[in-house]
């Protein structure tokens, strides 16, 4: 049996609490199994290499997950309160081969070759959403960039690399519009105000549910997006 990672151990543990909590509903689930045969990190980076022309920085080696499909969709309920999330992470190796949705996007040129150059590393097949996170892949750019896009509103570039997309991930548990905290983004709009109470929602209902996590920064990163409200 293969020794799991840090970033591993962090995701399969946050997968065990969805799953071993009494509050929440599972729809789907799955664990994941380690691709071994991929080899370990500095193997699969060598193969993105040749398969891809691009050399990924070295720091992107301690968050290479090996999982085939890790996944979950969940939900909470309590008066007044439904929280709904789903996220599915792959092996990196996978990821990079996975482009974005086949669709007409972009008015511009630029955004089209933006489009294009997108490998999506998490996306929501249960909950239809249509939504997705992808890092943008080119040969000079060895921290690819995060982006996620929304059919309902635009693609948004994040502000953290893949390691801390994963990191993010373990504590928000893949709620719906977590990635918005993450994104220049004001959520003070009309288009955004259920994005907004679901946040706040899930801020109050985690810091019960998951103790051991610390909520400080997101409740930070909230109150900044929040500010056009006032």
């Amino acid at each position: 049996m293969a020794v799991l990672t840090e970033c591993e151990t962090h995701l399969l543990a946050m997968y065990e609490q969805l799953r071993e909590n009494p509050n929440v509903q599972i729809f789907s689930a799955k664990s994941g199994q380690i691709i071994e045969e991929y080899g370990d990190a500095r193997e699969v980076f060598r193969k993105i290499s040749i398969l891809h022309g691009i050399s990924l920085d070295n720091s992107l080696q301690q968050c290479s997950v090996r999982f085939d499909w890790f996944s979950s969709h969940w939900r909470i309920e309590r008066p007044g309160i439904q929280l709904t999330g789903e996220f599915t992470i792959r092996h990196l190796l996978t990821s990079m081969n996975v482009k974005a949705p086949d669709i007409e996007w972009g008015e511009t040129s630029s955004e089209r070759q933006l489009y294009s150059e997108l490998r999506v590393i998490d996306h929501h097949p249960g909950s239809g959403t249509g939504t997705f996170a992808a890092l943008r892949i080119k040969p000079d750019m060895p921290l690819p960039e995060v982006w996620f896009h929304d059919f309902r509103v635009g693609m948004f570039k994040m502000d953290i690399d893949y390691c801390e997309y994963l990191e993010a991930l373990a504590v928000t548990k893949g709620t719906f519009g977590w990635h918005y905290l993450y994104c220049d983004v004001s959520l003070g709009g009309s288009e955004f105000r259920q994005v907004a109470h679901d946040l706040e929602d899930m801020l109050v209902v985690f810091s019960e549910l998951f103790p051991e996590y610390d909520y400080a920064p997101l409740r930070e990163r909230l109150e900044e997006r929040l500010e056009a409200r006032r």
